[in-house]
């Protein structure tokens, strides 16, 4: 216990907690919360990552919208290919699709209250 206690301490893995969202059939989208910080350029922004699964056998064309129904923008579509069995998941680093929403601003001198989670216009058609 003593052992896993110290080599924890010298060596913590980060654990990321999925929070469940959407499934169905073909498709399994959850989220986590996480912080990326830019020390370089002062920026500590918090964001929702996004987890998509094909639950399938099949090629996927998954798309979805980054807001709320009644606000869906047309910059908020997202749309993107998942191979059989395929787990796609957000993260800080630039791609081009963007699994990730703003959730709140974390620099020390700002204050921001966290936007929520929100998907709409949820969506998977098979593609041969």
């Amino acid at each position: 216990m003593l052992f896993f206690l110290l080599v924890s301490l010298i060596n913590p893995t980060p654990s990321q907690e999925w929070i469940p969202y959407f499934e169905d059939k073909k498709i399994s989208i959850s989220y986590s919360s996480k912080v990326c910080q830019d020390n370089q350029n002062g920026f500590a922004f918090e964001y929702y990552v996004i987890q998509v699964q094909n639950l399938t056998d099949q090629t996927l064309v998954v798309n979805f919208n980054k807001s709320p129904e009644e606000n869906s923008k047309e910059e908020d579509l997202t749309a993107f290919v998942l191979k059989p069995k395929q787990v796609k998941t957000g993260s800080c680093a630039y791609n081009p699709v963007k699994l990730r929403i703003f959730k709140a601003d974390r620099r020390p001198n700002k204050t921001s209250k966290a936007a929520p989670f929100v998907l709409s216009k949820i969506s998977s058609i098979e593609v041969n």
